[in-house]
């Protein structure tokens, strides 16, 4: 019986690290809604709360998809990570850039100020601070395509070169999705702070 070649121990990690992650975005996503319905009704934010649903689910399934496909030695192992690798890191990236540049981020300060003694109240508006949530998952997935691009993966081109190609290729196709993703909702939390 022919023995399957041994792994980099690199591979496996990034298949659990995506699992783990991908269980991460799903509980983000709930903090973010329940911290959204302390402030505004089911009603009045339904599209809002939709957009975190689909975004958050979207990122979340596909990350964990990504993980099981490396774990499982699927041929979409490295497709899949580089799609979402890609719209993480679009979304991500966009979202921290933007709510820091724009001065719309929760800060420190407020979270200091929050003064709840409620560490329930505290844990959801310290949560909501994007580059606390964010900063991860983006060092997260650049580490992870740094171990796509150097070890093979199922499916995947077995040369360098391809790999840089090819990834590079799904990344900015996925990442430019993602980043649109997170711009149509930003302009929509934030018309919905400024009617409040």
């Amino acid at each position: 019986m022919i023995q399957p070649p041994q792994r980099h121990w690199r591979i496996p990690v990034l298949g659990w690290g995506n699992l783990v992650l991908a269980i991460a975005a799903m509980i983000g996503t709930l903090v973010n809604i329940l911290a959204a319905l302390n402030v505004f009704t089911v009603k009045w934010s339904g599209i809002s709360i939709g957009m975190a649903i689909v975004f958050g689910g979207t990122l979340g399934v596909l990350t964990g998809l990504s993980g099981r496909a490396v774990l499982q030695r699927r041929k979409n192992a490295f497709a899949l990570s580089c799609v979402a690798g890609g719209m993480t890191l679009g979304y991500a990236l966009t979202g921290v850039f933007l709510m820091l540049t724009a001065g719309i981020d929760r800060t420190l300060e407020i979270v200091i100020r929050h003064g709840s003694d409620n560490w329930w109240n505290w844990s959801l508006s310290h949560f909501q601070h994007s580059v606390l949530r964010e900063t991860p998952m983006i060092a997260w997935w650049i580490l992870a395509l740094g171990t796509l691009i150097r070890y093979p993966l199922p499916g995947g081109p077995e040369k360098l070169g391809d790999r840089l190609g090819k990834g590079w290729l799904l990344l900015a196709a996925f990442g430019l999705i993602g980043a649109v993703a997170r711009c149509i909702q930003l302009a929509e939390d934030t018309l919905l702070s400024s009617q409040r």
